[in-house]
């Protein structure tokens, strides 16, 4: 796909595609959590696409990219009439980018960790880590 493209001729460029399957008995012992997938007789197929460049100046374009071959990938498997609706799109948080909004990783869970959050973290200590933002 990228090889032979603009992306492929960049410095560094590279791609990854790995599909990680999910035992359908994955969950089965889950007693909640921030991951919002309940057990499932389904199991579940996390998709991880990694790009890689080596200069700065190019980020916007392989940014782009990820995002529109990530809407592709959506696309074609909804035409090919597979069942991805509401819990089931949510975003795996490792493979999510920065401007995520939370409500995707963290589906209906999201408001209940905000509270947790906020309780327990008054003072926002821990967003002086990094990373997703409640």
């Amino acid at each position: 796909m990228y090889p032979n493209s603009k992306l492929g001729s960049k410095s560094g460029a590279s791609f990854i595609f790995a599909i990680e399957p999910f035992l359908s008995t994955f969950l089965d012992q889950s007693q909640g959590g921030a991951y919002p997938h309940p057990p499932s007789s389904n199991p579940l197929f996390p998709l991880l696409m990694a790009f890689f460049w080596d200069l700065p100046a190019d980020d916007e374009v392989f940014i782009d990219e990820i995002k529109s071959t990530y809407e592709r990938i959506l696309q074609l498997a909804l035409d090919d009439g597979q069942d991805l609706g509401g819990s089931k799109q949510i975003i795996y948080p490792n493979y999510a980018l920065e401007e995520t909004p939370l409500s995707q990783i963290y589906g209906d869970n999201f408001v209940k960790l905000q509270s947790i959050r906020k309780s327990w973290d008054p003072n926002n200590v821990m967003y002086l880590a990094g990373g997703f933002k409640l």
